[in-house]
């Protein structure tokens, strides 16, 4: 079936939006329309990862918090029609919940990336009587659970107050990717100046600083250009509130889910890798029941997930939201695949790969391999391999050897380390692999040797190699 259609539902402003070429059919429509979380509150604006489990994050509240206030929970599934559970089964976990003084009282619609083991959580955050109104936070965390604030515990983006209009939200709905080292980030400010006249309007602000505190980027109307206080919210990307993005590295392109016209369906828009006023395809419509802010099912890192067959031609899009309203509650999931005409044959090596990283990836008779770095690891040792990552798919032989070789790491292999400096491999790529975590290296009975810190430093380093999140 093809439910994807041409047309602007709540679109990007200007003449580059029309730019627009191919529709892209559709297929394997699915829905789970509640039954995920099992409460008698409030449940909306989830963040959704691939990564291993199902992991999700999102706005509700538990008793015995911090303060009264908004919370954020975690619960996990290895299936997204749920139920969604904390890690070993029972309840949700408050994971993150309010300060009793600051400025972030409440907290909701959470965003969260991992980056080089990090997960990085940006948020909303507000306070009862506050004439500050919503403001944007970011915490971080090395398992998902346990969160420390950055920035000092301070915001990292405050509402512009260019305009005064009758939504008093402010600046909120932080949608976060990570892509060629830089963290991406769309937001609604209702205050700014290029907000539409009931608030609503995404800026997108790019930066390798994970706090946004230095050498950003904002999108303007003349494209990315460093940020000032003249343009800094002065462009819309998209006219919209509650929206979440992900990356596509088949399509090269964002992917941006947000509510539609009206509650049955939620509108997809894509946006161009370098200039996000192209939509390189028209807009489309994922049928599905919302009251609040869909949640796009992504990779680790925000890219678009790869089908457990390991097609290039499949871009699965999965959404998870609250289905019920007053207060809304009730997350449900709807899904569909897009197809792009391209076998993995039909891309570049370089666009395989990033497809692919982060990902173990299984070939018959050939060896298990890790995916990182744009590059084939081949493991022996299963339990290094099934370490590495909990994503894992099942691809040709030709995908598997269109992905440049990187190195090999052999069961017992010795691993060297020095003073201040972690364990790591010497692979036969002539690079120095560290390891962050030393299961890796009791998982492959591996010896390990003491050198000196010159010769340590000496090496060209490789993607540190991290156990994965359990």
């Amino acid at each position: 079936m093809a439910l994807v259609f041409a047309g602007s539902v709540g679109g990007a402003a200007g003449p580059a939006a029309a730019d627009q070429s191919s529709v892209l059919p559709t297929d394997s429509y699915r829905s789970h329309p509640g039954g995920l979380i099992t409460r008698n509150v409030y449940d909306y604006a989830p963040a959704v990862i691939a990564d291993g489990p199902y992991r999700m994050w999102w706005c509700s509240q538990l008793s015995g918090g911090t303060v009264p206030g908004d919370d954020i929970l975690y619960a996990e599934s290895p299936s997204l029609g749920g139920p969604f559970r904390a890690p070993g089964g029972g309840q949700p976990l408050r994971v993150f919940d309010g300060t009793a003084t600051g400025w972030d009282q409440h907290t909701c619609d959470p965003s969260v990336v991992r980056v080089d083991g990090t997960y990085y959580m940006y948020y909303g955050g507000s306070r009862d009587g506050s004439p500050d109104l919503t403001q944007i936070g970011v915490a971080s965390s090395t398992n998902g659970l346990q969160w420390q604030r950055l920035n000092q515990g301070r915001p990292i983006i405050t509402p512009a107050f260019e305009v005064d209009r009758p939504n008093r939200y402010g600046a909120g709905q932080p949608s976060v990717v990570h892509l060629d080292g830089m963290f991406y980030l769309l937001f609604t400010d209702t205050t700014a100046s290029g907000a539409l006249d009931n608030g609503a309007g995404q800026f997108a602000w790019r930066s390798t600083d994970p706090t946004f505190q230095s050498g950003v980027e904002v999108f303007s109307a003349t494209g990315w250009q460093p940020r000032t206080a003249d343009n800094d919210r002065s462009f819309s990307v998209l006219n919209g509130f509650s929206v979440d993005w992900q990356y596509s590295d088949v399509l090269q392109a964002f992917i941006v889910a947000s509510n539609g016209p009206n509650s049955s369906g939620t509108v997809l828009e894509f946006l161009d890798r370098n200039d996000l006023r192209i939509h390189p395809h028209p807009n489309g419509l994922l049928p599905g029941t919302w009251t609040e802010g869909p949640a796009l099912v992504a990779k680790p890192d925000k890219h678009a997930i790869v089908t457990p067959q390991g097609e290039c031609g499949r871009v699965p899009i999965d959404v998870i939201q609250s289905t019920a309203t007053a207060p809304p509650h009730t997350l449900g999931h709807f899904g569909f695949d897009l197809l792009t005409g391209r076998t993995c044959g039909q891309l570049t090596d370089a666009q395989v790969a990033a497809l692919f990283n982060g990902y173990g990836i299984e070939s018959a008779g050939l060896p298990a391999t890790y995916i990182t770095g744009g590059r084939r690891l081949q493991i022996q040792e299963l339990g290094v391999y099934t370490a590495l990552t909990g994503n894992r798919v099942n691809v040709s032989s030709q995908t598997f050897h269109q992905i440049p070789y990187g190195a090999s790491l052999h069961t017992g292999v010795p691993a060297v380390r020095a003073a201040g400096r972690p364990a790591g491999y010497l692979l036969d790529d002539g690079r120095l692999w560290p390891v962050a975590d030393n299961r890796l290296i009791t998982a492959n009975r591996s010896p390990v040797t003491t050198i000196s810190v010159q010769q340590y430093d000496s090496y060209p380093k490789a993607p540190t190699l991290r156990h994965s999140w359990q």
